[in-house]
């Protein structure tokens, strides 16, 4: 392995020693509060028009940030596992890590969220689009990303989990392939990304779940029909950013905090004017490259306590925001508010943005409560059962 950046420390996660990339945690915590903020101005109130900026009209492309910087880690933590051959036991262990990782808070989420449905709101009398019971068992199985329900369902994020999966699923031949035959690997890996990303924005029979005569926009917000063709694409062009990470000329390259941000100022633009969705993608890409390498004034700043902590309970803020935005699904609006119907509700700027920050904050401290006693504490008893 090259030598680790500055600002990484090695730690146990497998059963090797592995650099723990500091800056990635950060950058995992500002999407899922960004993911955060774009739910909010969907289901809640939206304080920022999008004739002023489309910025949290993209943020939903925080999700795909997510899936590169996921391919990217497991590269760097896995890949020797399956280096000459797919064994039994590596793959177990790292399919009940994965498992561990990203169930538990799902399952209790998902069942936590029916609870609520039914026994407080009688299924809604009727169930609103989002919580048909019908829905429950695909949420339950993973199944969420590959239409097998008409529409997002119960804890509308975990389409995103479902396709996170499915990528896990694929990643011991895709590394073993790689540590096989790079070159060929990589060509095909090339082809696979473009083509799912082309497809889903160009070739494939999307419809609006809400309003299907209205056309959907060529852009990559796909999440129950064709989601996991959208998470396998972001999570291999994560493994390729990898191999990118690996070459020392790609690190001195990419490793100023001056390549950083500007790199950060091309991703706002991008989000900011609404560029076609896989411009944006591409510079996710050189984003991770450059965060993951970066040695300078970036690094110490990711390192700060407060951000480390937001991405240490990031995998929580993702999934638990949705109680927060359940009463707006039945019925209850925030005082100010003009416009009926999800994405429709506005709000002024100023009440908008005291009513968002209170949502954060309140998300956040939801979010330490369940990562210490339901996400950790589940992710632990699993591996110490099943791994050996």
């Amino acid at each position: 392995m090259n030598q680790a950046p500055l600002y990484a420390k090695p730690i146990q996660i497998t059963d090797h020693q592995v650099e723990y990339l500091s800056s990635l945690t950060a950058l995992r915590g500002i999407a899922a509060l960004l993911v955060a903020v774009f739910h909010f101005e969907m289901a809640i109130a939206r304080f920022v028009p999008a004739a002023q900026t489309m910025f949290f009209e993209k943020c939903y492309l925080m999700v795909d940030l997510f899936f590169i910087m996921s391919g990217f880690i497991m590269m760097h933590v896995y890949s020797s596992h399956f280096k000459n051959n797919i064994q039994t036991n590596s793959l177990k262990n790292f399919l009940v890590a994965r498992f561990a990782r990203i169930y538990p808070l799902h399952l209790f989420s998902l069942l936590l969220l029916v609870v609520i449905v039914r026994w407080i709101t009688n299924w809604g009398n009727p169930p609103i689009i989002f919580e048909q019971p019908s829905d429950i068992l695909p949420n339950i199985f993973l199944l969420q990303s590959f239409g097998f329900t008409k529409i997002y369902s119960w804890n509308i994020p975990s389409w995103s989990i479902s396709a996170e999966w499915a990528a896990y699923l694929l990643f011991p031949v895709i590394a073993l392939s790689i540590n096989k035959r790079k070159a060929i690997s990589v060509i095909l890996l090339v082809i696979l990304i473009v083509t799912a990303y082309y497809a889903i924005m160009y070739l494939l029979p999307r419809k609006n779940p809400l309003h299907p005569s209205i056309p959907v926009p060529h852009n990559l917000n796909t999440t129950f029909d064709y989601g996991y063709l959208r998470g396998i694409a972001g999570f291999t062009a994560g493994i390729l950013v990898y191999l990118a990470y690996q070459l020392q000329t790609v690190r001195r390259a990419f490793s100023s905090d001056t390549v950083s941000l500007l790199t950060l100022f091309a991703v706002t633009m991008s989000m900011h004017f609404s560029l076609n969705d896989g411009i944006t993608v591409f510079l996710f890409a050189i984003l991770v490259l450059s965060i993951t390498v970066n040695n300078g004034r970036i690094a110490k700043l990711c390192n700060r306590k407060i951000l480390q902590f937001l991405g240490d309970i990031s995998y929580s803020v993702y999934l638990m925001q949705i109680f927060l935005q359940e009463p707006f699904s039945h019925g209850i609006y925030l005082p100010g508010i003009t416009g009926i119907g999800r994405g429709k509700q506005n709000i002024d700027f100023s009440s908008g943005i005291t009513y968002c920050l209170a949502y954060l904050i309140l998300l956040v401290l939801i979010s330490y409560i369940t990562y210490q006693w339901v996400e950790r504490p589940s992710r632990r008893f699993i591996n110490h059962i099943w791994r050996k």
